[in-house]
């Protein structure tokens, strides 16, 4: 019997304004043309190395975001067997092409045009790529001053549990809650509420509101409808902090520290890495 291998997929939520569908395809189109090598943490950086041909009905963009190893070929070097720096004479044997790059790692991807979440694989082949990694990588994108001059400020942010909701209400005794929430929003109070949030931005030349509650002393924030809804919109559209008292004493609750993940185990035998991923980002896209 195969062993089965784990695959786990996260999302980045990613926010155009105005936010057309064709809009978001041409974003995907010109963020892989422009082959920007983005720096993610330390010496590990990533590239767009893959993008299906975008049709113009597609609901589903796929592709590939390759990271790997920078390094400083001119740095110093060490020669294992001596423990010593290497010579001279031992660097010129190092030829090292410089459009070649080691230890590649590729993450597959997907894109939902009418959502804006782009899915990627979290853990593949015994390789994880961090929600924070993938955000830095898509932030420094769309950060690239082609992008900006064509698109404008696109904003992105973690797609965060559901759970992490209810971690928020956790806290015995909420004494303060701040709700980050940026345009496009999603569906907070009901149907037309995004609309109106973004005309309420707009007329205001706001990209972004945040909304603070503090409790009445020696009280706690009460949860109700609305409260569990606007907390719910910033979990794709931006975050929420809240502070309170437990029976540990003082708690902080932030729900980007809790990122939504869909994970499985399948057989290679019977479906394809591909295939699962695929499996997994509708999975992802129901819950």
């Amino acid at each position: 019997m195969a062993r089965k291998l784990k695959l786990e997929v996260g999302a980045i939520n990613i926010r155009l304004h105005p936010h057309s569908d064709q809009r978001y395809r041409d974003l995907f189109q010109r963020l892989f043309e422009i082959k920007q090598v983005v720096n993610i943490r330390g010496d590990r950086s990533g590239l767009m190395t893959s993008l299906q041909r975008i049709r113009n009905d597609a609901d589903y963009i796929n592709g590939v975001i390759t990271t790997f190893l920078e390094f400083d070929v001119d740095g110093k070097w060490l020669n294992t067997d001596t423990l010593e720096e290497a010579s001279d004479n031992e660097l010129q044997k190092i030829n090292i092409p410089e459009n070649l790059r080691p230890n590649s790692r590729p993450h597959l991807f997907q894109f939902d045009v009418k959502n804006h979440e782009l899915i990627f694989e979290h853990y593949a082949n015994g390789n994880r790529l961090t929600h924070n990694a993938a955000l830095s990588f898509i932030k420094g994108l769309l950060n690239d001053k082609r992008i900006v001059q064509d698109f404008g400020d696109v904003k992105a942010t973690i797609v965060q549990s559901k759970g992490s909701i209810d971690r928020i209400f956790s806290i015995p005794r909420i004494t303060d809650i701040e709700i980050y929430i940026e345009k496009p929003n999603a569906d907070i109070w009901g149907e037309g509420f995004e609309e109106q949030a973004e005309e309420h931005l707009d007329d205001k030349n706001a990209r972004s509101m945040t909304i603070s509650y503090k409790a009445e002393q020696g009280l706690g924030i009460v949860r109700d409808q609305d409260l569990s809804r606007l907390v719910g919109a910033s979990i794709r559209n931006g975050r929420t902090i809240a502070k309170g008292y437990g029976k540990n004493g003082h708690e902080v609750v932030t729900t980007d520290s809790y990122p939504k993940v869909v994970q499985d185990k399948y057989d290679e035998e019977v479906m394809s890495q591909p295939q699962m991923f695929e499996l997994l980002a509708r999975r992802f896209r129901r819950g």
